[in-house]
């Protein structure tokens, strides 16, 4: 059995799965919203309700409030940190670069819409803001580092 120093705590946990879902649901999202089925192959769709264009930057905000609520939650309290919550925020930033890097690179398998770009482009600034967030408030505002190695020299 794990030290419980070691162990996620519940509100860490609820980060790292929250995390983990949207590391791999927005890419799908993203990469088959404009799938054609019939055709098998992409379509440039578009909503056509001006509405709908802010789903996925208030789906990213929602998200990244929930995050840092749980983050904030976890911070606030007087004991180890799991390092694992912090390792994972990187997720959602790593897969938005990766749709990035694969629509510049093959653009015909990987075309995306203007509605496409849009939810990358919250993906990517949702990840990255998630990760410097869990970085800054685990390591700067709570003064906890990783210690490595030994005692004092």
């Amino acid at each position: 059995m794990a030290n419980p120093a070691q162990r996620a705590m519940p509100e860490e946990w609820f980060s790292i799965i929250g995390s983990v879902v949207a590391a791999v649901a927005a890419p799908l999202f993203i990469r088959y919203a404009n799938w054609d089925p019939v055709n098998h192959g992409g379509v440039d769709w578009e909503p056509q309700n001006r509405l709908l264009w802010t789903v996925p930057l208030w789906i990213g905000l929602f998200y990244l409030i929930i995050q840092m609520a749980f983050l904030l939650q976890s911070a606030s309290q007087v004991r180890a940190l799991g390092v694992l919550d912090s390792i994972l925020a990187i997720l959602p930033l790593i897969s938005g670069l990766v749709l990035l890097a694969l629509n510049i690179v093959d653009g015909k398998t990987f075309h995306f819409s203007s509605y496409q770009h849009n939810a990358l482009a919250v993906l990517i600034v949702v990840g990255a803001s998630e990760f410097l967030l869990t970085i800054w408030i685990r390591f700067v505002i709570n003064r906890r580092t990783i210690g490595l190695g030994g005692g004092d020299n």
